[in-house]
């Protein structure tokens, strides 16, 4: 789809800003129609943030623009380093 590939983009622009902190993975829905059911996958693209547990952090439906990905990511990450460091 054209916005998935604008999506697909963005995200290796900004993979040098986020690749010490994250991992990216696509999902073909067609190949994977279960993964999609399972994370609610409707449109697309559709970004969902994990923790290192499994848990979902955040979903972005549509293309996001590069600044506001690094941003939410950010967003959630500082969160997870703040309650490491309260159950510490």
């Amino acid at each position: 789809c054209g916005p998935c590939v604008m999506m697909s983009k963005i995200l290796s622009d900004m993979s040098p800003q986020l690749k010490e902190k994250v991992q990216m993975v696509k999902i073909d829905t067609d190949k994977y129609p279960r993964i999609a059911s399972q994370y609610r996958i409707e449109g697309l693209p559709t970004l969902v943030l994990f923790s290192e547990d499994g848990k979902v952090l955040d979903r972005m439906e549509g293309v996001v623009q590069g600044p506001q990905l690094v941003e939410r990511v950010n967003y959630f990450l500082a969160g997870l380093e703040s309650q490491q460091a309260e159950s510490t």
